[in-house]
C-alpha cells in the first residue's frame, strides 16, 4: 500500500483480469482456471470470480466512472 503525502493509505482499485493460475473464488467457491477472468481486488489480494457480488461491484463502479455518475468510487 503506497501511503499519500497526507499520511493516507492509496488503494488501488479493483479491476478485471485473466487469472495467472488456477484459484478458488473467495466469495462463491467457484474454481477459477488459470486464464478465467477475474475480479482482482489488489489491497485485499484476493480474486473473485465474474459472477460473484464483488465481481458486480467492480463492473458497476466501471460503469460510473466511464458516465461520471455520482456514486463512482463509493
Amino acid at each position: 500500500v503506497t501511503i499519500t503525502s497526507h499520511g493516507v493509505p492509496k488503494m488501488k482499485d479493483a479491476y478485471f483480469t485473466k487469472a495467472r493460475f488456477d484459484s478458488i473464488c473467495s466469495e462463491t467457491g467457484k474454481k477459477i482456471k488459470k486464464g478465467d477472468t477475474i475480479a482482482y481486488f489488489p489491497y485485499a489480494k484476493k480474486a473473485y470470480h465474474e459472477n460473484s457480488k464483488n465481481a458486480d461491484i467492480v463492473r458497476n463502479n466501471q460503469f460510473n466512472k466511464v458516465f461520471c455518475m455520482g456514486d463512482a468510487n463509493w
